[in-house]
């Protein structure tokens, strides 16, 4: 009886989670820009709940409303920001889907159980021009991060002035970073990325940057779980101008999370449910203090992040026959579309991984020939493939005629064929094993022909 008791009890006193952060997700951000118009529906429906306060903090340079969300009363206080990049929208995505898990009827007692002990202050998108624009920097053009100190930026400003009024505890500066940082050298790929910035120039440690790294060490053990091996941590030389290093100047427990990619993953879903997670945890662990039990030398066992780890596509050790003398050689290419050009050349593949990647230590290198274009063509993939394979590997005459169905990039031929890979040349070429070609090479699509 006394069991029966004591189990009520538990259900009583224990807030219930029914639906796991894990798996909610709102719909319509698995895609590769977010803006304004994008968040707005999510922003005003979760508005609508009785816990949460939607406010405009200011305007961008372009007056774009800047909105942040309230929630709680409590005396810790708790500030996220994202998209102050505005080509970087995981977080902001990760961020929809945190807010609406906390306005889900079923999880009243989760957040019955922080709201009056916490103070959660949400700002989705500081940056809504550079949003709209899928670019880094506002419509200034400037870099929203060196801004911290002169604040020439309407952006800035609302920032740095939300952090002087509502004077948080903890900030979470969260951004994505580009997808060929790895987990250390010839690591994985780094699909999240960690630091408590620095705040002079020695990089010292006093509370407020060791609380922030012991916070850190705590999270990182929920990021193993989910991705092992695949997360790591940004080098932490003092940045003047940025805010994540000013805030930490402020005395501002801050903490940055990068969203990277990770394999055939090309919206970063992965990193937006890794996100959404830590969130989560971080009210919970704010809120039962266990983040105090992991220890500074936790966090500097993360492996830093290795940049230029990954390339888009590596080919390794093929074969280049020229009238100066044959060889072998490592090929890499990153920017996927019809931009894409060979990255480097050499040895590669003993310090970089490819998302795809293929031992070519049988095949060899042709640059294919150029297909001329005098009449309209609609081009499907199969008669792409079936051109592909004749040996052509780019178009020549009136580009205009050319309707590229395919998806694959294409390219027109410039100058005469070389025998040899040239470096920044455009990535378009044939690889052969004898006299049949096996492979095409378009942009870092690798296309099996036979």
């Amino acid at each position: 009886m006394r069991g029966c008791i004591l189990a009520m009890t538990l259900l009583i006193s224990t807030p219930i989670i029914a639906t796991e952060i894990e798996n909610n997700e709102v719909d319509g951000f698995d895609k590769a820009a977010i803006n304004l118009t994008d968040i707005k529906p999510v922003l005003n429906r979760i508005a609508k709940h009785p816990a949460i306060t939607l406010q405009q903090l200011g305007r961008s340079y372009h007056s774009q409303p800047i909105y942040a969300l309230d929630i709680g009363s409590g005396t810790t206080k708790v500030m996220m920001w994202s998209q102050m990049h505005g080509d970087e929208n995981t977080a902001t995505a990760a961020l929809m889907d945190f807010l609406d898990f906390i306005t889900l009827p079923e999880n009243a007692h989760w957040l019955q159980s922080w709201q009056d002990k916490l103070t959660l202050r949400i700002i989705p998108m500081i940056n809504p021009d550079g949003a709209n624009a899928q670019t880094r920097h506002n419509a200034q053009g400037i870099d929203l991060n060196r801004d911290a100190k002169a604040l020439r930026t309407p952006e800035g400003q609302t920032l740095m002035r939300a952090a002087k009024e509502f004077k948080p505890d903890f900030g979470f500066n969260l951004h994505d970073q580009n997808a060929y940082y790895g987990a250390g050298k010839k690591g994985n790929q780094a699909t999240i990325s960690v630091l408590a910035p620095a705040y002079n120039d020695a990089r010292e440690i006093n509370t407020s940057r060791g609380e922030a790294m012991q916070l850190i060490a705590h999270l990182a053990k929920t990021i193993e779980t989910m991705i092992p091996g695949h997360l790591a941590k940004y080098n932490d030389s003092y940045s003047y101008r940025s805010f994540g290093d000013t805030f930490s100047e402020m005395g501002i427990r801050t903490i940055l999370i990068e969203s990277g990619a990770y394999p055939n993953d090309p919206h970063r879903q992965v990193a937006r449910k890794v996100n959404r997670v830590l969130y989560k945890e971080i009210i919970d662990t704010l809120q039962n203090g266990t983040w105090k039990a992991a220890s500074i030398n936790q966090y500097n066992a993360i492996p830093f992040n290795a940049s230029n780890n990954w390339v888009d596509l590596l080919i390794d050790d093929v074969n280049v026959q020229s009238h100066y003398g044959d060889y072998k050689i490592d090929i890499a290419i990153n920017n996927k579309g019809n931009a894409s050009r060979i990255k480097e050349l050499g040895d590669i593949s003993s310090i970089r991984r490819g998302y795809t990647q293929i031992d070519a230590n049988k095949l060899v290198y042709n640059p294919g020939k150029g297909f001329s274009l005098t009449e309209p063509i609609k081009l499907n993939k199969r008669h792409y493939k079936e051109l592909l394979k004749q040996g052509y590997s780019c178009f020549s005459g009136d580009f205009a005629k050319l309707d590229n169905r395919s998806h694959w990039p294409v390219y027109w031929c410039q100058g005469a064929f070389d025998s040899q890979p040239k470096l920044h040349a455009s990535a378009a070429f044939l690889l052969y094993q004898g006299q049949t070609i096996k492979y095409a090479v378009l942009g870092s699509e690798l296309i099996k022909l036979n």
